[in-house]
């Protein structure tokens, strides 16, 4: 896993964001997760795992780069994402620190659809090994890339989003996104592939 190094264009300033009023619940989710080891950090210190909020039409709240680490976030850790430009390989974006190497891949997904509220990105070694056998929806390039930004717009150019609302990543080892038309339905959609998969896992076993 080679998570938390930004390969896309920033432009960030490090100014006062403005008020996340979704920062309890989101980051009551990243709580359950990083304790079921979804979000955390290599033995090599590398961070994994990140998640986002929706709050207009290019904006959204993201955990800050290489924050995988810690079991609690403050309201700092999150960075705010005011505009994006896919064209440009480029993410805007203000706070106390930089946002995820993911950022750029949460705002496609973003655009797929105005009702996506939530993206989360989590690693399980053991779910995506299954998810690639079991042929679930994936994407093949490496994370952070301009050909993964172009493959997930392709994945839903002929799928209804909330139908196929989970997908693998095989070019970014371990990782696995889901994503929601609310916080609570993004981490239900986590559960709902790693359940499904689990059981056409065992079923071919």
């Amino acid at each position: 896993m080679i998570d938390g190094v930004i390969k896309f264009h920033i432009e960030h300033e490090h100014k006062t964001s403005p008020e996340f009023t979704a920062y309890i619940e989101l980051e009551a989710l990243r709580s359950r997760l990083f304790a079921l080891g979804l979000i955390g950090e290599t033995p090599d210190g590398i961070g994994y795992g990140n998640i986002s909020k929706r709050t207009g039409q290019h904006t959204f709240f993201i955990t800050a780069t290489q924050t995988g680490k810690h079991a609690k976030l403050s309201q700092d850790q999150y960075t705010y994402v005011h505009n994006y430009e896919f064209e440009k390989f480029t993410v805007y974006s203000q706070g106390a620190e930089k946002p995820s190497s993911e950022a750029l891949s949460h705002a496609m997904i973003y655009d797929i659809h105005p009702d996506i509220q939530a993206v989360i990105h989590v690693h399980s070694s053991a779910l995506w090994q299954m998810m690639i056998q079991e042929n679930e929806l994936a994407t093949t390039a490496e994370y952070g890339t301009t050909a993964m930004v172009h493959e997930i717009a392709d994945l839903y150019s002929q799928r209804t989003p909330f139908e196929h609302n989970a997908f693998v990543m095989k070019g970014h080892e371990d990782g696995i996104i889901t994503f929601g038309q609310s916080i609570e339905k993004a981490e239900k959609s986590l559960y709902h592939i790693t359940h499904r998969t689990l059981k056409k896992y065992a079923k071919h076993k």
